[in-house]
């Protein structure tokens, strides 16, 4: 962490995804200016398409009536895997779908189990995947579960708003300030209020929460991160002239 401080006071600026990290670099005492700017996304990449869908219900096989939950991370705890398996058990009905990798002889024995072996049949670990499968599963699944204990943004967040997904999140201080519990996602605490949350996004019309979320998205659009970058670049310029 020293090394890292070091760094940063090297800089004439510091930017960062949200102003919960901007408030944890601060911490450290710099005195350069710090910009909380998302990290954005590519908003036309998530944009629904009946093609990916299918690709995504195809790959794995679902009916056009099973039920889909999914959430994209790394295997680790803190991303809140335990929790999206518990929360499996408890819906055996609805299929779970957990995207993402990581070597498995890297994490603690505990999360091994559980992808391996100890968690419900509903559950399915398919690994890494990209392209019209993971995009498709974004916007043809019937919720995003993201149950997460610690971010410095949450990129996968933003590319499931910008997929006009419900998305149910952990209410942790990253999401402070963007993303408000019943307008634009669903927020929880832990496997009681999120399985809560998850039968309320599936059972209610959540068409404005939905409509909000992607505005959220779009206002992190690359286009629109690109000006704000553009601005910060150029008044480092314009003071170092």
């Amino acid at each position: 962490r020293r090394y890292l401080i070091s760094l940063y006071r090297q800089a004439d600026v510091l930017i960062t995804p949200t102003p919960y990290s901007k408030k944890l670099i601060a911490g450290y005492g710099l005195k350069q200016p710090i910009y909380p700017i998302s990290n954005g996304i590519e908003l036309a990449k998530y944009e629904p398409k009946l093609d990916k869908e299918q690709a995504f219900r195809t790959h794995f096989k679902l009916n056009d009536d099973t039920k889909v939950v999914i959430s994209v991370g790394l295997l680790f705890a803190r991303k809140g895997i335990v929790d999206f398996v518990e929360i499996a058990r408890l819906n055996p009905e609805i299929k779970f779908i957990w995207f993402g990798h990581i070597n498995l002889a890297a994490i603690p024995a505990n999360i091994r189990r559980i992808v391996k072996e100890e968690h419900p049949d509903n559950v399915i670990f398919p690994g890494y995947i990209t392209g019209d499968v993971i995009e498709g599963a974004y916007s043809g699944a019937n919720a995003f579960l993201f149950p997460s204990y610690e971010e410095t943004e949450g990129i996968v967040v933003l590319e499931a708003l910008a997929s006009q997904q419900n998305v149910i999140v952990r209410d942790i201080p990253v999401y402070d300030g963007w993303l408000h519990d019943g307008q634009n996602v669903l927020k929880a605490n832990d496997v009681a209020s999120f399985n809560q949350q998850l039968h309320h996004a599936l059972t209610t019309d959540m068409s404005a929460i939905v409509h909000a979320g992607y505005k959220t998205a779009v206002e992190r659009d690359l286009k629109a991160i690109g000006a704000q970058l553009k601005q910060v670049y150029e008044q480092v310029l314009k003071a170092n002239a």
